[in-house]
C-alpha cells in the first residue's frame, strides 16, 4: 500500500474513498474484494507480490496497486506485475495513481450547460477536422467536468480535480454510465494518458472518439433533465 503513517489524512481518506468506489464496482460482479489481502487469500502465482486490493471472481479477478503521484521511490516494477499477471487466464491488473493534497489545485467552476454545449460542439468540430488527439483531449475534459457536476460530495470537493478513472466511476456510480459502458471507457483512459502525457505519435482511432462524444452527448441529455 502506498499510504504510509507520515502521510496526511486527506490523502488516506483519497485512497479510502478510492477503495470504497473500487469495493462497489468489484461487488456489482459479484465477486469478493479485499484490501491488503492475506496471504491466505493472494493467489500462488503472485507470491512474492503484496497487492494492494483484489477482487476475485469464480474464473479470475483483478489486481489493484495504488501509487501516490511524484513519488519517485516505489516498490517492485510494475512492469514485471504486469507481465505476471498477464500470463495469468481472467486476471488484470489495474494502477491507480492518487495526487497527494499539495497537487490538488482547487476553485474550478462548475460546468454550465453552455459550456457542456459548447464544448461537445468543439469536439466535434476537431474529429470532423480529422484531430482525433485533439477531439479526445477535449471530450475527456468534458467527461471530467460532468463527473465533478455530478459528484455527491461537498461543494469544496466538487472544485477538484478528478483522476480520468474517478471520473469514469462517479458517472457510473451516479447511474450516467452503464457498467459496460464504463468498462470501455476505463480501458479508454490508457490512450487518453499517452496523448496528454507527450504520446506524439499515439495513434487515436476516431470511432472511439466518436463514440465517448456520443456517450457525452447522452449524459448531457440525462443532466438537462434532471435540471
Amino acid at each position: 500500500m502506498t499510504y504510509r503513517p507520515s502521510d496526511s489524512d486527506e490523502l488516506a481518506a483519497r485512497i479510502d474513498d478510492l477503495m470504497g468506489r473500487l469495493r462497489r464496482d468489484v461487488g456489482k460482479r459479484g465477486w469478493t474484494f479485499h484490501v491488503q489481502p492475506s496471504s491466505e487469500v493472494i493467489p500462488e502465482f503472485l507470491k512474492g507480490y503484496q497487492p494492494d486490493a483484489l477482487g476475485i471472481g469464480p474464473d479470475g479477478g483483478i489486481v489493484i496497486k495504488i501509487r501516490v503521484r511524484g513519488r519517485e521511490t516505489q516498490a517492485e516494477s510494475l512492469a514485471d506485475l504486469a507481465k505476471l499477471v498477464e500470463s495469468q487466464n481472467g486476471w488484470e491488473l489495474r494502477v491507480f495513481y492518487v495526487s497527494p493534497p499539495a497537487e490538488v489545485a482547487p476553485g474550478l467552476p462548475a460546468p454550465t450547460s453552455g459550456e457542456l454545449a459548447s464544448g461537445l460542439a468543439e469536439a466535434r468540430v476537431l474529429l470532423d477536422g480529422v484531430h482525433e488527439r485533439a477531439a479526445l483531449v477535449m471530450a475527456w475534459s468534458l467527461l471530467e467536468a460532468m463527473a465533478r457536476l455530478v459528484s455527491p460530495t461537498e461543494e469544496k470537493a466538487r472544485a477538484r480535480p478528478l483522476s480520468p478513472v474517478q471520473a469514469v466511476q462517479t458517472l457510473a456510480e451516479m447511474g450516467y454510465l452503464e457498467e459496460a459502458d464504463a468498462r470501455r471507457l476505463r480501458d479508454l483512459t490508457r490512450l487518453r494518458n499517452a496523448v496528454v502525457h507527450g504520446g506524439l505519435g499515439t495513434i487515436v482511432p476516431a470511432h472511439d472518439v466518436a463514440r465517448l462524444i456520443h456517450d457525452l452527448e447522452g449524459i448531457t441529455h440525462s443532466l438537462d433533465e434532471a435540471a
